[in-house]
């Protein structure tokens, strides 16, 4: 049996909305620092950018918040903080972030939300908060989010603490396909997520665990491991 990676924090909340979506993303925003990393993931469709829309409202940010699929980059200043949103989706090589400017931003005086960051995992930083965002059978949304390196748990902690935000702590690694420190993956595969009737979250049948980071055997999760991540849902 696969064995789980205790690192990081992971917390979780189901919204039955859009506008629902947004509202928890905007009590994300208060906490947020110069140089801070959100990785979103999820489906295409799933809320990735109405969740960044919903950070930079609570920024303060009045410009329209659109996907960057294709400027890779958007950039929005007027808030609080600058507010740097990457969609890697089309790109096809890590070489390729290079003439984005993704490195010198996600270092600079801004936050930084990053959609389809899985796709090159040696590029992430060594701290970031995960957010992976699963559809239920229902059409809404279960937001998981997960913390690696100390700031970003800081960050997790003081988010989960607010009472507007309701998150549940749960007991897993929810992240499961991007691996601490950006280490990337050598061996095995991604295990698929789905989403139970119930709203639970479980693993695939096709692949057990992912391997714990470059040269590494040690494996991530198991099936029922990752089945137990619905089993702390908050109330929506």
């Amino acid at each position: 049996m696969c064995s789980i990676m205790a690192n990081g924090l992971t917390y979780a909340r189901k919204t039955e909305s859009t506008e629902g979506t947004k509202q928890l993303a905007e009590t994300l925003a208060p906490y947020l620092h110069p140089g801070d990393v959100v990785v979103l993931s999820g489906d295409l469709g799933a809320g990735k950018t109405q969740f960044v829309q919903g950070v930079a409202a609570g920024l303060g940010i009045s410009a329209q918040v659109t996907s960057p699929t294709f400027n890779i980059l958007l950039e929005y200043h007027e808030g609080r903080l600058p507010l740097y949103h990457f969609d890697l989706y089309r790109l096809e090589e890590e070489s390729e972030l290079e003439d984005t400017g993704y490195y010198d931003t996600i270092d600079a005086d801004g936050v930084s939300f990053i959609e389809w960051g899985e796709k090159f995992p040696s590029a992430l930083p060594y701290g970031y908060l995960e957010i992976r965002i699963l559809v239920t059978p229902e059409g809404g949304r279960r937001i998981i989010a997960h913390a690696l390196g100390n700031r970003a748990r800081q960050l997790l902690t003081v988010w989960a603490n607010d009472s507007k935000a309701r998150l549940s702590k749960t007991t897993t690694n929810a992240g499961g396909f991007i691996l601490p420190g950006g280490a990337p993956m050598t061996t095995g595969s991604i295990p698929p997520v789905k989403v139970a009737e119930d709203g639970a979250v479980s693993a695939g049948e096709t692949a057990d665990c992912a391997v714990a980071g470059a040269g590494d055997t040690a494996p991530i999760m198991s099936k029922e491991a990752a089945a137990a991540l619905g089993g702390h849902p908050a109330e929506s």
